[in-house]
């Protein structure tokens, strides 16, 4: 049995944050053994009989075998698409030069598309979420507020939206429209803890 996909998949884990040299060479091998599994497969269909219980068992290990090591191949491309994803956050639009040799072209491709992505959703809803290393929740954007001291009207939303701070009221807005008043003492953060 070839042990590729463990290695393969080993490689990550043990690499922990950093992402290693995209290894060309145990993907090809876990694609071969993908393919030789693929074709005794096709052997066996084509010249035994499937209801023997040697060959259901045969057709079994290699199905599985092949089931495994495309989960490998999965495996290990997601986890270092979340790991690029994670750099996107972390370190903006350009890969440092020491994890770019690292990746492939496709992975280059995804981080630029996924950096334009990002930063279309952020010029679409008019919001900089660069301060953030990980992406933020809805609960992260938008905050409950309490009006300590009247305030009057502030524009929010790109100023398009007008909303009157009176004391005594609350409001359910955008984090980066009231910090400044938040760090002023004029609200207060509600939190439900």
């Amino acid at each position: 049995m070839d042990k590729s996909g463990v290695q393969l998949v080993k490689e990550l884990v043990e690499t922990s944050y950093i992402l290693p040299n995209y290894n060309t060479h145990l993907i090809e091998k876990v694609e071969q053994a993908v393919d030789k599994s693929k074709k005794e497969l096709d052997l066996i269909i084509e010249e035994e009989d499937p209801k023997s219980p040697q060959i259901s068992s045969a057709l079994l290990y290699h199905h599985f075998a092949m089931r495994r090591n495309k989960r490998y191949l999965c495996v290990y491309h997601n986890e270092r698409m979340n790991t690029l994803k994670r750099l996107r956050w972390q370190h903006g639009s350009t890969l440092p030069s020491e994890i770019s040799e690292n990746c492939s072209n496709n992975e280059q491709n995804f981080f630029k598309n996924y950096s334009q992505l990002l930063t279309g959703y952020m010029m679409n809803i008019e919001l900089d979420l660069h301060g953030y290393f990980t992406p933020p929740t809805v609960n992260d954007l938008f905050i409950e507020v309490r009006v300590l001291t009247d305030i009057g009207d502030i524009y929010t939303n790109g100023e398009r939206d007008i909303v009157n701070l009176k004391k005594g009221t609350t409001h359910f807005l955008k984090r980066v429209d009231v910090e400044q008043y938040i760090k002023n003492g004029q609200l207060e953060h509600i939190t439900n803890n």
